[in-house]
């Protein structure tokens, strides 16, 4: 009986090892750096994971100079679950950009990643004037009806 219940006890520590090291991929140095350098400069929220989705927004910061910053209103968005196929959402048809007093659909979604529990990519949006308020709204992700992000100048 002993044999048994060291075997299940070897299983579970193994399950649980690779349970937590799978929970968020690996970063990058060159994603580490880019998230730390857009944490610095106030551009980078998280929510709280509802709906088993957690969103991580980034507005601004050298990371978006691929999407032409200059022209558009860029956000970096970044997805991770173990439970939601992310890869049935339209992005465009579920995001919106408050911004003096107007509401703006996304002009496109470029995908950086399509897995379907660890998606990324950038949304743009018209660009707006700088120095105002502006809120990133992404409705219907896994049951959560807005998940609202807010930048102030």
């Amino acid at each position: 009986m002993r044999p048994a219940i060291v075997a299940v006890l070897i299983g579970a520590a193994v399950f649980s090892g690779v349970y937590l090291l799978t929970l968020r991929p690996p970063a990058t140095p060159e994603v580490a750096r880019d998230r730390a350098a857009s944490a610095a400069s106030g551009g980078v929220q998280r929510d709280q994971g509802e709906g088993g989705v957690e969103i991580e927004v980034t507005y601004g910061g050298p990371q978006t100079a691929p999407y032409e910053p200059d022209r558009y209103t860029v956000f970096l968005v970044a997805f991770t679950t173990h439970s939601v196929d992310l890869s049935r959402y339209d992005m465009v048809q579920v995001s919106e950009l408050r911004a003096g007093g107007r509401t703006l659909r996304p002009l496109r979604w470029v995908s950086t990643s399509d897995d379907s529990h660890h998606r990324s990519g950038a949304l743009i949006f018209p660009q707006v004037a700088p120095g105002q308020p502006i809120e990133l709204a992404i409705k219907t992700i896994a049951g959560v009806a807005v998940r609202t992000y807010r930048w102030t100048p």
